[in-house]
């Protein structure tokens, strides 16, 4: 089994701060060698009585109507809440209680039942439409996020992010099927009008050498067998949200937002733009060919203009004629509308040998962009109407809902959906986090590097350095690393308040950057980001056999066949689990290139490994392994030469209960 995971190599040698490393040593064998920590409790459900939100804000992310457009229910990640509001009324009229992190909502074709994903929880919670009571908790793989029916109404599919696959439910049961390989991090799912397939958008690229560009996947099953049916490469492009299918009459194309990025350029561009642009993909499945399987054909446009970029794409729907499709951006709190007939003019007018450009011209938005309406904060999930009169977008940072009238094409109201109105300091930072304003030309926000509130992407990036194109770097997971300074992989950035501050104005928003208010403001949030719960460990802490034989592999202090290991080059000293698995100091493990032109790096928690990927400051390893197999030759990133596979594994296993 692959292991999907990010942070480098275990051991170390030659610590720049000697003193440090020896220091790090002496302290465990005082404490001696700690044991894992138990996972934390499950929430308590709806009906316990003990029920303890995450959060005072709501943060509505998914919404799905009823079939007559009366009812818009909508989950609410921070407080763990589905709201079902009114929208004549435009109240919130009913309110229940769900699993940890609810990210996904469908509605099962009768309207009879709810399906609410909660991703933290790693269930589905099944609740009565009528009633607005929880039935039942039905499992599901770790981490789920977007979900949906069959067209029957037997099957319900779910994504899992952080197990790259698709759980397939039978509802009269409730028990899971079976699991489908998906591409790197599913977030979101769509049936087809004709029910015939699920469409399943990834987050990240699927993991590949660092100086190539990214490829994503969207991910096809086919409903009548249960089966993946395709694997739609989307070059170029990570970050695929949201899935709207245009019907056959305005070209039945599929409509996914994207991130596309240059990260292999050097980030001087950012001043001349085009370092970061966001559009969509437009996907058409062919006719079915002569042997049998679909063919897709993938296009790619731009939604940014020349000198203003809309950040973050998310969210995407279209009217049930397919006349407009609207797309949220999260960063810029916009929310955009196309013509679909000009979109489709533009793509069928684009001849084949040209298509490719289309997805690097920042003039073609003016072509089939047709009107933009300033939004809530941090816009998400949005939604039309069965009439096509209305179009609904949830503005998860401010807590409210915007209603767009399409007939006259303008806001017509924002409901409230009734969050706390005095905003806190971590409230404050995590809208900055979101927030795209403040980098030149709107073109990136935090969260644009780091998506899904603090993930990694999963690229190497040419940031700033005194000769371009050398230090290339992979991007780093914000999920708990307080108490984890110093930052960025050379290490110079001694707290939080350097690497947001100034660092982050001159280098990369190339703007003014925020005030010192606001940098502690992010600070505070960026310090709040937990890691997920981890489903390689058991709730009560105990390893398995692999695990505990790869716990003392980590520990050691004699080879295989007895010698000594000297104290600088064990696993423990430099990840010492009374730092998180870091020694807050760089190291030379031999791993740099003739590209680097440093050779000590910053050595990394180990805390979350299972969650990221790839490995080494550049991203050279794509998985763990390779880190001891390919890029430890000389033993000099801890004496790992004596293991062999077996011993490798056990390694592996250990490293992913962190």
């Amino acid at each position: 089994m692959k292991v999907r995971s990010a942070s480098p190599a275990i051991g170390g040698s030659r610590p720049r701060n000697l003193i440090a490393g020896i220091a790090l040593v002496a302290v465990i064998a005082i404490l001696g060698r700690p044991s894992v920590a138990s996972a934390a409790p499950q929430a308590a459900g709806a009906d316990s009585g003990n029920y303890i939100p995450r959060s005072q804000y709501l943060s509505p992310v998914a919404m799905t109507l009823s079939a007559d457009g009366r009812w818009l229910y909508i989950a609410c990640e921070d407080s763990d809440l589905v709201l079902a509001v009114d929208t004549r009324s435009q109240k919130v009229e009913r309110r229940v209680h769900v699993g940890r992190m609810p990210r996904g909502i469908a509605l099962s074709p009768g309207g009879k039942f709810l399906y609410v994903s909660n991703e933290d929880s790693n269930d589905v919670t099944e609740v009565d439409a009528e009633t607005f009571r929880v039935r039942r908790t039905l499992a599901v793989g770790w981490g789920p996020v977007g979900l949906t029916t069959d067209r029957a109404g037997k099957v319900l599919y779910v994504a899992n992010t952080l197990g790259d696959d698709i759980s397939l439910v039978d509802l009269k049961s409730g028990r899971e099927l079976k699991r489908l390989e998906a591409g790197h991090y599913p977030e979101y799912v769509a049936l087809s009008r004709d029910g015939s397939r699920v469409y399943v958008a990834n987050l990240l690229a699927r993991v590949a050498p660092v100086d190539q560009p990214p490829v994503s996947e969207l991910t096809v099953i086919d409903t009548s067998r249960q089966i993946v049916a395709a694997r739609v490469d989307v070059p170029g492009v990570i970050q695929m949200r949201h899935i709207a299918e245009l019907p056959a009459i305005a070209g039945g194309y599929l409509l996914v937002p994207f991130m596309r990025p240059k990260n292999l350029n050097p980030l001087v561009q950012i001043q001349q733009g085009w370092y970061l642009t966001h559009g969509l993909a437009a996907i058409r499945p062919a006719a079915v060919a002569s042997d049998g399987p679909k063919k897709y054909q993938v296009a790619e446009v731009l939604l940014d203009d020349i000198d203003r970029y809309y950040a973050d794409g998310f969210g995407v729907a279209a009217t049930p004629d397919g006349r407009w499709a609207l797309v949220t951006a999260s960063g810029a709190n916009v929310v955009s509308v196309v013509d679909s007939a000009k979109l489709r003019h533009l793509l069928q007018n684009t001849p084949p040998a040209r298509q490719q450009e289309l997805a690097n011209r920042l003039d073609s938005a003016s072509q089939f962009v047709v009107q933009r309406f300033p939004v809530g904060q941090n816009p998400t999930d949005v939604l039309v109407s069965p009439d096509s009169r209305f179009a609904y977008i949830a503005n998860r940072m401010d807590d409210t809902v915007s209603v767009v009238d399409l007939g006259r094409m303008r806001i017509a109201s924002t409901i409230d959906l009734g969050g706390p109105k005095e905003i806190s300091r971590e409230r404050r930072g995590e809208r900055l986090f979101f927030n795209a304003s403040h980098c030149y030309q709107g073109q990136m926000a935090c969260a644009t590097c780091h998506p899904h509130e603090g993930l990694s992407d999963g690229l190497a990036w040419s940031l700033e350095t005194p000769q371009l194109g050398r230090d290339v770097v992979e991007n780093r997971t914000l999920f708990g690393i307080d108490g984890t300074s110093p930052f960025k992989w050379n290490g110079k950035n001694p707290n939080l308040e350097t690497q947001d501050g100034p660092r982050t104005a001159m280098y990369i928003f190339r703007s003014q950057g925020f005030s010192p208010k606001q940098v502690n403001d992010l600070v505070t949030y960026i310090h709040s980001l937990q890691l997920p719960r981890n489903p390689h460990l058991a709730p009560n802490g105990h390893l398995t056999d692999a695990q505990a034989r790869g716990r003392a592999i980590f520990f050691r202090d004699r080879t295989t066949d007895g010698r000594l290991i000297p104290p600088l080059d064990r696993c423990y000293t430099c990840h010492s689990p009374l730092t998180r698995y870091t020694s807050r100091v760089s190291m030379d493990v031999g791993t740099a290139t003739h590209y680097d032109t440093i050779h000590a790096f910053d050595v990394p928690q180990l805390t979350g490994v299972s969650t990221r990927q790839p490995y080494l400051h550049n991203g050279e390893a794509l998985e763990l392994e390779d880190i001891w197999t390919i890029f430890n030759p000389e033993d000099k990133h801890g004496i790992t030469s004596d293991l062999n596979k077996a011993q490798l594994n056990d390694l592996i296993e250990f490293l992913k209960t962190l």
